[in-house]
C-alpha cells in the first residue's frame, strides 16, 4: 500500500469587518462609476421609424402607435415597387430586464403574411431602433428561411 504525501492547504484569512468595509465601499463606488445604459420606456417607442439603408430590399418603415386600450401596435412596410407593401398591424409585446422592470427597451411582434411568418425583435436604444427580422416560409416554395438585422431612425 502506497502512502501519498500530505499536501499543505493554504491558510485562509478570516473575514475581518474592518478590512471588509473598505473593500465593499470600493466595489459600490466602482459600480456607480460604470456607465449605465439608458433604457427606453414604451412611450419612447411610439412614432415613425425609417430604415437607415435607403436601398434596403427589406423593411423600409415601421410605425409604432398606442391603441385606444393603451397597448402598443406596430405597422410594417416592406420594399415593393412602385409603392412599399403594407404588412398590416400587429400587437407589440415589450420586455424589461427583469420581471419587476417596467422600463422596457425590447419588443416583439409577429406577422403572418400568408406565404411566410416574420417575427420582429426590436431593440430601442440611444434614439434608434434595431430590428432583427426572422422570416419562415410556409408556402411550400422551398425558399430558405432567413434573418435580417437593420437599424432605423425616428422620422417623427
Amino acid at each position: 500500500m502506497t502512502t501519498l504525501p500530505r499536501v499543505a492547504r493554504p491558510q485562509t484569512a478570516a473575514l475581518n469587518p474592518r478590512t471588509l468595509s473598505p473593500l465593499l465601499a470600493a466595489l459600490a463606488l466602482g459600480t456607480l462609476m460604470v456607465p449605465q445604459r439608458a433604457l427606453a420606456a414604451p412611450a419612447d417607442m411610439v412614432g415613425t421609424w425609417v430604415n437607415g439603408n435607403v436601398t434596403t430590399n427589406g423593411i423600409t418603415r415601421i410605425n409604432v402607435t398606442r391603441t385606444a386600450a393603451g397597448q402598443l401596435s406596430v405597422q410594417v412596410f416592406g420594399r415593393c415597387h412602385p409603392n412599399d407593401c403594407d404588412w398590416g398591424q400587429a400587437p407589440m409585446l415589450t420586455y424589461g430586464l427583469t420581471v419587476s422592470d417596467s422600463n422596457h427597451f425590447t419588443a416583439s411582434a409577429v406577422f403572418n403574411k400568408g406565404f411566410a411568418n416574420t417575427v420582429l425583435v426590436m431593440n430601442f436604444a440611444k434614439g434608434r431602433l434595431d430590428v432583427h427580422a426572422l422570416t419562415q416560409f410556409t408556402d411550400g416554395s422551398g425558399r430558405q428561411n432567413y434573418a435580417t438585422r437593420e437599424t432605423f431612425a425616428r422620422y417623427r
